[in-house]
């Protein structure tokens, strides 16, 4: 469903939430306040954010800077803890706070899955010259070195709007062409396990 500008207009500003991608947006801001805890939109959620609007989906993505998590001193049992309070469901955990986590939850009221990745530096030593890098899991990523796909990203500036009177993080049109090139605003239909055979900014390792 793709709605017109006053529709959307009438999703951001009325209350209760009118949609299940919206409930699930809000459900998880009270987890992140509740940790002080910065996040934003991503991949396939920024990309229906600029492309049209349209908060209506299956599954959310967004990011977290590792930064975030060590200056709270939030591990992997804490945010656990903190989202089950909270009625999130764990579904499902990616590698360790070190190197390449995530975690897939189950939102509480709308049951929508909610995929949240954790955003590492590159390392200069090892000759990465990229300024962030996150990993997802799975297929072909099993044979990789670290046995996780890990995709590259240049320093990047999040955006914001606002939502229900509160401000919401979102990875910036650049983000989007590297990771899906600059055709991005044009939908395409291919799935995960397709992606991981042509996106560019998947690392060769």
């Amino acid at each position: 469903m793709f709605y017109d500008i006053n529709t959307i207009q009438l999703l951001i500003h009325s209350n209760p939430p009118m949609d299940e991608f919206t409930k699930c947006l809000l459900d998880a801001q009270h987890v992140f306040v509740n940790l002080s805890l910065p996040w934003f939109l991503a991949f396939g959620t920024a990309l229906m954010y600029y492309r049209s609007n349209n908060f209506t989906s299956d599954d959310i993505d967004i990011g977290i800077f590792i930064d975030d998590f060590e200056k709270r001193n939030i591990t992997h049992a804490k945010f656990i803890s903190t989202v089950g309070r909270y009625d999130f469901k764990l579904l499902f955990v990616y590698g360790n706070m070190t190197h390449g986590q995530g975690w897939t939850l189950e939102c509480p009221r709308s049951k929508l899955h909610f995929g949240i990745f954790v955003f590492y530096h590159g390392d200069p030593v090892n000759n990465e010259t990229f300024a962030w890098w996150t990993a997802s899991y799975n297929g072909l990523c099993d044979k990789k070195r670290y046995h996780k796909c890990r995709w590259s990203f240049p320093e990047f500036k999040l955006d914001t709007f606002e939502m229900y009177g509160q401000q919401f993080q979102v990875a910036p049109k650049q983000f989007l062409t590297v990771q899906y090139g600059t055709n991005w605003t044009i939908p395409q239909k291919y799935g995960y396990f397709e992606s991981l055979e042509f996106l560019t900014n998947l690392i060769d390792e």
